[in-house]
């Protein structure tokens, strides 16, 4: 029977010889089997023989590593075949074009909840029992986060599969994630609408001097500006991310429209980007905006200039971060402690529901499907209230 032959990225015998005496000098030598299968001789030469020895051993290990760096097998440490998965997910989404941001999202849950979790086990080891554990602590913490835990853990089994290092994908044996009971959706009313912009307006008056009533120059503009921020999210419906990367060609006042076809976010090592497209490379909006937003949309656009529509002090685009921090410290100051900016997406939405629009058009207007709006969005209501109606007739009346 032939004697199998060495596996693919391994050396066999090191032999070694003196070459030269004066002065002295010894050569190892192995052979070396390549990614391609063929068997490469290998040299390295040293001052004695242990040194040429261990000078080829280094460079049979880095020959090694070049060859079996992406190698995963069922003893590769699960922390491994994260970040491997990691890499291959990020150079996916270059090339198709997509926002780093999703591989960001997924790089914080591979370090904050999975490799804690599982990351020092092998691959053999990683099992239903472990995962089911992890999706569960996950899910104390919200149900976005057990289901961006489940999905990141679920992609990187799956790749772990297809390479050999598992048998079987565990995640696929776990029970369904549940929502629990829906949470009712928040809005604001018409009097909170006008009682916060009120307030929002006199809090921007309030911040153009320090303490010692010294003047803040440019730095109050993001507060000036918070006033029409929200009236313009109101106007349209739009993601935070969406609203500040508008500049003045995407405003068409004379039609009464705004073009939403870009967003912001901050990537590390990169800063701040404007992205082509929506949150999540959505195909871009053309939204009609109400009468009353008309005056405020040209107002921005002709101070804007060639920059931002919502600029930061310094006419940069501003980091949605440290808006939404900027926010939340206006709303707490102005007592409205329970909103956010999503509160004021869902206002739209339910502004829209009570004028009668269907599902559909309000899906239209913010973005999203149908399926989304209904879960989200829009408010429970009688599901048959023309065949409640129709049944009354089911008896004689009384």
């Amino acid at each position: 029977m032939p004697r199998p032959p060495t596996p693919v990225g391994t050396w066999g015998v090191i032999n070694a010889k003196q070459i030269s005496s004066n002065p002295e000098t010894w050569e190892a030598h192995a052979r070396f089997r390549m990614a391609d299968g063929s068997s490469k001789p290998v040299r390295r030469r040293g001052k004695s023989k242990t040194k040429a020895i261990n000078n080829l051993k280094e460079r049979l290990s880095e020959l090694a590593n070049e060859i079996t760096s992406g190698e995963i097998s069922k003893d590769t440490r699960f922390a491994r075949i994260c970040d491997l998965w990691l890499e291959d997910f990020r150079e996916k989404q270059r090339l198709e074009g997509k926002s780093p941001t999703t591989a960001e999202t997924y790089e914080r849950q591979i370090r904050n909840w999975i490799k804690p979790a599982l990351g020092e086990l092998q691959a053999r080891e990683v099992r239903a029992r472990g995962c089911d554990r992890l999706i569960k602590k996950a899910q104390g913490k919200s149900y976005a986060t057990a289901a961006s835990v489940r999905s990141v853990l679920s992609s990187v089994c799956n790749y772990a599969v297809r390479f050999g290092a598992m048998d079987f994908n565990p995640v696929k044996s776990l029970e369904q994630l549940s929502r629990g009971p829906q949470k009712e959706i928040q809005a604001m009313t018409l009097e909170q609408r006008d009682e916060l912009l009120a307030k929002l307006e006199a809090l921007g008056r309030s911040k153009t001097h320090d303490k010692q009533n010294r003047s803040l120059g440019e730095r109050v503009k993001p507060w000036r500006q918070m006033p029409n921020l929200v009236r313009a999210m109101l106007a349209t419906g739009v993601r935070l991310g969406e609203l500040l990367a508008l500049d003045p060609t995407d405003v068409e006042a004379e039609v009464g429209a705004v073009w939403v076809r870009h967003h912001i976010v901050r990537v590390t090592g990169e800063g701040l980007l404007r992205l082509e497209g929506r949150k999540g490379g959505a195909a871009d909006l053309l939204l009609g905006v109400p009468q009353w937003s008309l005056p405020m949309w040209r107002e921005l656009a002709a101070e804007a200039g060639d920059g931002p529509l919502f600029a930061s002090w310094n006419g940069q685009w501003q980091d949605p971060r440290n808006t939404r921090r900027r926010i939340r410290e206006a709303l707490d100051e102005c007592g409205f402690g329970w909103v956010t900016p999503h509160v004021w997406r869902k206002t739209v939405a339910m502004v829209l529901d009570e004028a009668g629009l269907s599902t559909n058009e309000i899906a239209d207007q913010l973005g999203n499907t149908p399926d989304v709006v209904e879960r989200h969005y829009r408010p429970k209501r009688k599901a048959n209230p023309a065949s409640a109606a129709a049944l009354e007739a089911m008896f004689t009346a009384e």
